[in-house]
């Protein structure tokens, strides 16, 4: 990744959040300390955010709530090819006239696109999916109750009495912060609770994550491997990042993406 890509999506992060750790920008652009920091030195010295202890803050903060971990508008313009090539192969586990639950993030927005024209039954807390998929008509479509966090488009309630406690489904589809032997890992408390709701409600899991959420973890684990029926992730994973998988007799799913398909944006290796 450039610079000055970096630099961008640092910018967006920090005015976002309105204060940032180092940690969390390595995490989020997947390189070294020391190149953080080099560019941290640089946009402080050009006037465009405020140096502090352990990271960085805007030159105006927000002084609003959010959630850990990557904000959907980043995490959708990173690994554009791979996450249209795993939308596609997971479309293809979706049949006519089955009941799905589609957990928000930027991979399962892609897998929305495919299926919009199909007759089925969706229960999703994603802003953007439902509205995928509401103008077709095809499928109908329930949305749980909730707050609305507009970091992350989607819909989160701390409640266990909601709709979706009555939603039976044959496929929970959903994305993830990480995943690996120990498990399926998100970075926020709040996301986890309501993951392990929506797990609760199905009859099996296809998690859909590029090959760099292979190498990314949390401390935070959502679900064992042995929960899991299905990775769909792409090409990009060796035999092994993905033999702790099917040592746990996860169905594992490669999707050859198009390096064309992604045009606007770089890839965070």
């Amino acid at each position: 990744m450039l610079e000055v890509e970096r630099q961008r999506m640092i910018l967006k992060r920090v005015n976002e959040r309105s204060v940032v750790s180092v940690s969390d920008l390595m995490d989020l652009l997947d390189v070294s300390e020391a190149t953080i920091r080099r560019d941290i030195q640089s946009l402080a010295e050009a006037g465009q955010l405020r140096r502090v202890r352990g990271g960085v803050e805007a030159l105006h903060p927000r002084h609003s709530t959010y959630l850990a971990g990557v904000p959907f508008n980043l995490a959708e313009s990173v690994n554009i090819p791979q996450k249209r090539a795993i939308a596609k192969a997971a479309a293809a586990l979706v049949e006519p006239g089955e009941a799905i639950i589609i957990n928000g993030g930027t991979t399962t927005m892609r897998l929305a696109e495919h299926i919009r024209d199909m007759e089925i039954d969706v229960l999703t807390n994603s802003f953007p999916i439902a509205s995928l998929l509401f103008p077709k008509g095809r499928a109908r479509i329930t949305l749980p109750g909730g707050t609305l966090y507009p970091e992350q488009n989607i819909i989160l309630s701390p409640f266990e009495d909601d709709a979706v406690q009555h939603f039976w489904a044959s496929k929970l589809f959903t994305g993830a912060f990480g995943i690996s032997r120990v498990g399926l890992m998100e970075a926020d408390p709040l996301i986890v609770h309501a993951t392990r709701k929506l797990l609760r409600q199905a009859e099996r899991i296809v998690v859909l994550a590029d090959s760099s959420k292979l190498r990314r973890q949390s401390a935070i684990i959502v679900a064992p491997l042995e929960k899991i029926s299905t990775l769909v992730t792409d090409s990009g994973a060796t035999e092994a990042m993905l033999e702790p998988f099917r040592e746990a007799g996860v169905e594992v799913v490669l999707a050859e993406a198009d390096p064309k398909a992604d045009k606007d944006f770089s890839e965070v290796a």
